[in-house]
């Protein structure tokens, strides 16, 4: 089961890490409703934080990462992937806000996760690897 949402969250993840209907600026741009696809997860997902107020990333995260509605109906473990989706998001953005320099914020560096995730060697590709290892592994 662990390889097989490996599997899937790497390939929604890197097409939905940074895709946006809008064009935010930061990880807390644009605040708003958990879409309602996803409000049956909101305890996976978000924790304690308020489904009416989660950022435009974090939404599309989630969206990618869970995979749309029809996809959500035919898992046989939607909550552990809801789990493993909202905690890949909480540690992701806290690594790169923890490795942030001057020269390169955390939110840039998401934006071009998409490509160095490819790079196994790259140190982010790497820890973006672990992540995903970690947070499957405590489901």
């Amino acid at each position: 089961m662990k390889r097989s949402l490996l599997l899937v969250l790497s390939v929604v993840l890197l097409l939905a890490a940074c895709g946006s209907s809008g064009h935010p600026s930061s990880f807390y741009d644009q605040p708003g409703l958990l879409p309602e696809s996803l409000q049956t997860f909101q305890d996976e997902l978000l924790g304690d934080a308020n489904p009416s107020q989660v950022p435009l990333v974090q939404r599309n995260f989630f969206e990618g990462c869970m995979g749309g509605e029809k996809e959500i109906s035919m898992l046989k473990w939607p909550r552990d992937l809801a789990s493993a989706c909202g905690c890949m998001y909480r540690d992701l953005v806290k690594y790169l806000e923890d490795n942030a320099t001057e020269g390169q914020s955390a939110f840039d560096t998401y934006k071009k996760i998409d490509k160095s995730a490819y790079d196994e060697d790259s140190s982010l590709g790497q820890r973006y690897k672990s992540i995903f290892e970690e947070c499957l592994g405590s489901v």
